[in-house]
């Protein structure tokens, strides 16, 4: 408790288990004086007086305005643009002519959009007490109906995902030994109701599955906090559902609502499409069956990689050189990489430039490019901008994103994308304690991913030899917000 306070944790959260009794024995043994907790407290006293705490301490219920049409058109905003397209034979966009058979665990599960943290995951326990009926978002299956006609649409569950959701979590922070805690497993394992999913999907045209995760805190759920994972594969039989499928010979689309990456093995090679759309809250079902119908384009770009196997991670595109697998493992490395996705039309890169191949180090480096949409529908486009550091005095990453910009462009519409990137923001840490800019030699790339997997002649967008000159050595660092991207 005394280090923690001296340390400079003014206030302990969200329990006092440490602060309650060793605070006053921390002072009676002499660790600490009244002075150290006077400082402490009149630090929170400050920052509660700047909010205002004293003068109106109570929330004004009246003036709260939840769940307006203004809100969830916001929600249904967010969610369509979250959503990535990892992988499409041309079975996307769907039609309103054919017939869809909707299978899995999560089609017909209202919280199946929801996060950890969500008002009816995070108070599961109390509205299954209330004995309430709450209708909190739709379902992929209402999304569906409200889509296209009836006798258009098959639904079979396939499998769950959880044998029920329990009442108290498994296991709590507090336990002290996991080994003797309370652990249990609520996963789903039963496998009876795949043979009448595999019967459903015989009879439609195109299979739509949805799997991936139920969010709930420390194991009432299968992703959120206190609810890990040992492995990337789906939870529950879902894997052995989806390949059940895969083996009817149909064009089968996943759609993957989850909080963790997960690796579908032979789903990412024989499925006709992926979407990955995360949780994406109240209006996702909506949002999902927009983009699947293309009355919306994905434009969306992964914030993590798909690791090939669990073996790999921790996993991150911004890694050392020999952290990424030295020397290169086949199991190594992504499915797909950080900042990759795909859309209904195609963009073509042009006219590279950076403005001066030397700048000082409190300069800015400008950097820009050209955007073509060279297909035949409206889109987005994520421009990606990464920096590599040739010579630190410390190892860098591989690669660093730097700044990114999200451009709109009408099929045949062509856009001037141009970053400003402050030097400083090139600048790390050195003996824990300085932040510095260093002279030398910096890579920039202008890219569609991390990897480049969508740019086939990378060398023809690498621009090197942009050299940093030693004006300023070390030179600490001025606050800076996010690279800004700007269309011309």
């Amino acid at each position: 408790a005394a280090l923690a306070l001296k340390a400079g944790m003014d206030q302990e959260l969200p329990d006092y288990a440490c602060y309650r009794t060793g605070l006053p024995e921390a002072l009676k043994r002499g660790l600490i004086a009244m002075d150290d907790i006077d400082a402490a407290v009149g630090r929170v006293l400050v920052e509660k007086s700047r909010l205002g705490l004293f003068e109106s301490p109570y929330v004004d219920i009246d003036g709260i305005t939840l769940n307006t049409k203004e809100h969830r058109s916001v929600a249904t905003e967010a969610a369509t643009k979250s959503i990535v397209l990892l992988k499409n034979d041309g079975t996307l966009p769907l039609n309103n002519e054919g017939t869809v058979a909707l299978i899995g665990p999560l089609a017909d599960d209202q919280l199946a959009v929801f996060c950890g943290y969500s008002f009816p995951v995070h108070l599961i326990m109390a509205f299954r007490l209330s004995g309430a009926d709450g209708k909190y978002a739709k379902t992929l299956k209402e999304a569906f109906e409200d889509r296209i006609a009836k006798d258009r649409m098959l639904h079979a569950r396939g499998c769950d995902v959880l044998t029920e959701r329990p009442m108290d979590a498994p296991v709590f922070p507090s336990d002290e030994n996991t080994s003797t805690g309370r652990q249990e497993s609520f996963l789903s394992f039963d496998t009876s109701r795949i043979d009448d999913a595999v019967a459903t999907a015989l009879e439609a045209e195109t299979v739509v599955v949805a799997l991936g995760d139920l969010a709930g805190l420390f194991m009432t759920g299968t992703v959120g906090e206190g609810s890990d994972a040992t492995s990337l594969e789906l939870p529950g039989v879902q894997q052995q559902l989806l390949e059940r499928l895969l083996d009817t010979g149909k064009p089968v689309v996943v759609v993957l609502m989850n909080g963790r990456p997960y690796n579908l093995g032979v789903g990412f090679e024989k499925a006709a499409a992926v979407i990955e759309a995360f949780l994406p809250g109240q209006e996702g079902a909506d949002a999902i069956v927009d983009v699947l119908y293309g009355d919306a384009n994905p434009g969306g770009r992964l914030p993590v990689s798909i690791p090939k196997t669990a073996g790999a991670m921790p996993y991150f595109y911004n890694h050392k050189m020999k952290s990424g697998g030295f020397p290169i493992q086949p199991d190594f490395g992504a499915v797909f990489p950080f900042g990759f996705g795909l859309s209904y039309t195609t963009f073509e890169y042009d006219d590279f430039a950076v403005k001066d191949l030397e700048v000082p180090v409190d300069g800015t480096i400008e950097v820009e490019c050209s955007v073509r949409n060279t297909g035949q529908v409206s889109g987005d486009e994520v421009v990606q901008l990464y920096v590599r550091d040739c010579n630190a005095s410390l190892v860098r990453p591989v690669r660093e994103l730097k700044g990114f910009k999200r451009i709109t462009l009408d099929s045949g519409a062509a856009a001037r994308v141009t970053f400003a990137l402050p030097v400083d923001m090139l600048g790390f840490t050195v003996e824990g304690v300085d932040r510095i800019v260093e002279p030398g030699e910096v890579d920039l790339v202008i890219d569609t991913s991390c990897t480049g997997l969508m740019i086939p002649a990378l060398d023809a967008y690498l621009v090197n030899a942009l050299e940093l000159r030693a004006d300023v050595a070390r030179m600490p660092l001025t606050e800076v917000g996010c690279a800004a991207g700007a269309v011309a």
